[in-house]
């Protein structure tokens, strides 16, 4: 009886593995489309926050202070993960294999997004190009 039990829990466990990886590399397979998934919905998130929080600094060519930095990449990570919902939310946290890496990787996008603002760069050479303008006495 208890080799039945320890054969029957050592199946499903080598069942639940399999399955696993089958998943995996059907992730793997697919992985343009669900970065294409991610990719949108980062996009999204960026212009809401960037229109909320950042884009009034960028035109005074000013950067966020670190609090105010900081406090735009976690509201960012929560409305990417809002705008995903549960079911996808899980599906990239299983493609990334934990929440910590996923979550990382979309804070690396927001990092890399703000850190290119065209609005703030065109906004910095604008004010280089009025100081050059202004004579001198």
């Amino acid at each position: 009886m208890a080799s039945l039990l320890v054969m029957l829990v050592l199946g499903a466990f080598l069942g639940i593995r399999l399955y696993h990886a089958r998943r995996r590399k059907e992730f793997v397979k697919d992985f343009t489309e669900y970065a294409a998934v991610l990719q949108y919905h980062m996009e999204k998130a960026y212009d809401i926050i960037h229109k909320d929080r950042i884009l009034v600094y960028s035109l005074d060519a000013v950067t966020l202070t670190d609090a105010e930095f900081n406090r735009a990449t976690e509201d960012f990570g929560r409305l990417v993960i809002k705008l995903l919902g549960p079911m996808l939310f899980k599906e990239f946290v299983f493609l990334y294999g934990n929440e910590a890496t996923f979550s990382f990787n979309i804070m690396v996008y927001f990092n890399t997004k703000y850190e290119d603002d065209e609005v703030r760069k065109s906004s910095l050479e604008n004010l280089s190009e009025s100081d050059e303008s202004v004579p001198q006495g």
